[in-house]
């Protein structure tokens, strides 16, 4: 797990300046190393950097501020897996002809090593970014779909003259990228992408409202004009003479596939399997490995898994107050942990303690947000502790069907055959303007993010002031029609996995852990299950009583019936109810608003009119989105 960055100047050479710049922007993603590569005169050549190891310092030269090149990469690297010098990256080919900076990790790298050494290859390193270098050698741009894991990775090929950019399939680990006439510029985090000096940032308007929209700004686009997001599941090859670009989708979330006739009990026998087999792979390290359990269904079913496979395993638990009155779950994790006899670190947050940084924070993220996220917090824990590894369970509501609005589709169906009535009705009052935005959502789509968002579409459109009006009316852009799916469970699928992982929860998992040196890592989304599970009848996956009810029946064997029957609380800071009893916090978001009111950006009379309703919780997710939207627009493009 690292940070990569580098460019291609089609033109005019830049300075090395610019490439120290954009790594030294996310040294938090690897504190233990850097390195550097450029090509000059068709030759690459390596460099150290200022924070490079002693060893490999006495080996490459400093790489100097004022050399020049067309082509530069930078690496910033956490030592997972072989922390020896021979992990160093920009990692060359043994004809130095091929270099790759690569971000992640790849589960199956051994299986992979052991084929291509069986195939002759030879090995310098015992990494899994070496096995990709030697895969593409040996099988060219087919090695991506022998990759299980998490990945982000640049492989520059002189010889071909290309650059290939790769995410992996769910884009659990981040690719941004600057496309311009005269270059591509690219980063793991949006901050360094701007540290090029060649680069101005500028509102995007669509990804703006989009934001507001869906919670998150979905992929491609970001919050920045002419910047954007790699799609999951896709690579981009830049050839470097044309700067012609070809992207290609190389792995889809599998819908329509459903091809085993199985029942429940066979398939929670299955599933349980299944998920041995994954955290066996993904707990595997050189350095200390933590589970994250909150007390619920899906952490805590890993967390016992990966302790009856390694009885020194040890869990992470957070807590707001200590009683489990707000939004934690901690009672029910000691009582796992009790149960389990697994060693447990519990740690207690104060509003005191995440306020203390405020500004930092909302920096960090890149894009307004509607909360704080409590892994920042969790991430500077684990650090503090020593561990550089930490096993999540996001992703089990989306893949296995979390989230109650799955056992509202009857209801909503039902309703939505009066979506002839919203044209009829006036939008005069609170109550009516609500009733038509329900008979708005007239799509799967539409109903999605009615239940992901906390500004809805008539929200946005009171917010924005007129010359923004035409961005509001693109927002279905992101949504597909409704005969792509099978029914509406199918279709919450996709859109859960599609936009509620890698632009939401894992993107904001990333920087959070990242910030503090730590790598997450998620059974739940392995694509390997994901495809089995949508293989699945989808009277198994789905059941309209209970929410994730094949997960359920493989967790009982595990969990206490308390922890199994609990209410899904989520995994967020009380926020709202801190604001009430903290002047602190009310203070700083009305300092922040009156801010924003003179920007003439928004419709100050809306703004406002949000402010009477703070109290409630629906009210204060608009008005924290608003807070982390000055502070955005002063850290990015003031």
């Amino acid at each position: 797990m690292c940070g990569i960055s580098g460019f291609i100047k089609r033109d005019t050479p830049s300075s090395t300046a610019a490439l120290i710049s954009m790594n030294d922007a996310i040294r938090h993603r690897g504190p233990d190393d850097e390195g550097y590569i450029c090509l000059t005169d068709n030759r690459l050549k390596s460099y150290s950097g200022i924070r490079s190891t002693i060893a490999i310092k006495k080996n490459l030269p400093l790489l100097p501020t004022e050399l020049v090149c067309n082509i530069g990469m930078a690496f910033s690297r956490l030592s997972i897996l072989d922390l020896s010098e021979q992990g160093h990256q920009p990692m060359l080919n043994d004809t130095e002809n091929i270099a790759i900076t690569f971000n992640g990790e790849i589960y199956n790298y051994k299986e992979l090593r052991a084929e291509l050494i069986n195939k002759g290859f030879r090995f310098k390193s015992k990494t899994d970014t070496e096995v990709i270098l030697k895969g593409y050698e040996c099988w060219g741009k087919e090695i991506v779909n022998k990759l299980n894991g998490m990945f982000a990775f640049s492989l520059l090929d002189v010889k071909k003259e290309t650059l290939w950019l790769v995410r992996d399939r769910m884009g659990l680990k981040p690719l941004f990228y600057h496309q311009s006439e005269n270059d591509i510029t690219w980063s793991s985090e949006l901050k360094s992408v701007l540290k090029a000096n060649w680069i101005k940032p500028e509102i995007n308007w669509d990804g703006l409202t989009a934001n507001f929209y869906l919670q998150t700004t979905p992929s491609p686009i970001t919050c920045f004009k002419n910047i954007f997001s790699l799609r999951p599941g896709r690579w981009m090859e830049i050839n470097l003479k044309s700067f012609k670009i070809n992207e290609q989708t190389y792995w889809q979330i599998p819908i329509g596939n459903t091809t085993k006739h199985i029942s429940i009990d066979e398939a929670a026998e299955d599933l349980e399997d299944r998920l041995k087999h994954i955290v066996q792979f993904q707990s595997l390290a050189d350095v200390p490995v933590i589970s994250l359990m909150s007390g619920g269904i899906d952490s805590t079913t890993l967390t016992a898994l990966l302790y009856s496979q390694q009885p020194s395993f040890q869990c992470y638990s957070m807590g707001f107050d200590g009683s489990g009155k707000n939004n934690d779950e901690l009672p029910q994790a000691i009582a796992m942990a009790e149960k389990l006899g697994i060693r447990q670190k519990i740690h207690i947050i104060k509003p005191e303690e995440v306020f203390a940084d405020i500004d930092n924070q909302i920096f960090h993220f890149e894009e307004p947000y509607c909360s704080l996220d409590p892994n920042l917090a969790a991430s500077k824990y684990l650090h503090d502790e020593g561990f550089k590894v930490a096993i999540n369970g996001n992703g089990a509501d989306e893949v296995f069907g979390g989230y109650t609005y799955y056992n509202k589709v009857s209801s909503w169906s039902q309703r939505r055959k009066l979506q002839w009535m919203e044209p009829l009705l006036p939008s005069a009052g609170a109550y009516l303007k609500k009733v038509k935005n329900y008979l708005h959502l007239d799509t799967s789509g539409k109903y999605f993010a009615h239940t992901r968002s906390s500004m809805q579409y008539h929200h946005i459109k009171e917010l924005f002031l007129s010359d923004h009006q035409k961005n509001i009316s693109s927002l279905g852009q992101w949504l597909s029609p409704d005969d792509c799916f099978r029914n509406i469970h199918e279709a919450l699928f996709y859109y859960d996995l599609k936009y509620s992982v890698s632009s939401h929860h894992v993107f904001r998992d990333d920087l959070s852990a990242m910030r503090y040196g730590l790598e997450m890592r998620y059974p739940y989304l392995d694509h390997t299950l994901i495809e089995w599970v949508a293989s699945l009848p989808l009277s198994i996956r789905y059941d309209d009583k209970t929410t994730k009810p094949l997960l359920r029946k493989t967790a009982e064997k595990y969990l206490t019936k308390n922890n199994l029957s609990m209410q899904k609380k989520g995994f967020s800071f009380p926020m709202n109810e801190w604001m009430q009893h903290n002047t602190t916090i009310e203070n700083y978001v009305i300092e922040q608003l009156e801010k924003l009111k003179k920007r003439e950006i928004f419709n100050n009379k809306t703004i406002d009119r949000w402010w009477q309703s703070r109290k409630i919780p629906e009210g204060f997710l608009k008005i924290w989105q608003l807070v982390t939207t000055e502070a955005w627009l002063k850290s990015y493009i003031d």
